[in-house]
């Protein structure tokens, strides 16, 4: 499920999300179940899944909950947005900021990419 988490990061210090907040975007989130460590091991398949969401949305890449902390986002936002998304030990949130059409377009992209990947 895709939801708006932007709330979480009232008090960030992710120049780039506090940036896409008060430009009028938001941060949304994608729960992937069991999916820990794999968007970063993989290089090729998130380069690919950006390529896709980029040419059709302009987003650059996506962010996971298993990357964190880092980008100015801390452990204690880490364990707000696992918490939103009530995660278990293996699975992580995919994070994008942008405009909502754009960021809701390339979680989209993500969901049937990873959809298809577990098949």
């Amino acid at each position: 499920m895709i939801k708006d988490i932007s709330s979480l990061f009232k008090e960030t210090n992710s120049q780039l999300v506090k940036s896409v907040i008060e430009g009028g975007g938001v941060v949304m989130g994608l729960k992937v179940e069991s999916f820990a460590g794999v968007l970063i091991k993989e290089k090729k398949f998130t380069d690919g899944i950006s390529k896709k969401a980029e040419g059709e949305t302009g987003i650059k890449g996506f962010i996971s909950t298993d990357e964190l902390p880092k980008y100015g986002i801390n452990n204690e936002t880490k364990k707000m947005i696992e918490d939103s998304f009530d995660c278990k030990e293996k699975d992580i949130v995919v994070l994008v900021a942008d405009q909502k059409s754009k960021t809701q377009k390339a979680l989209e992209i993500l969901e049937k990419e990873i959809a298809a990947r577990k098949k």
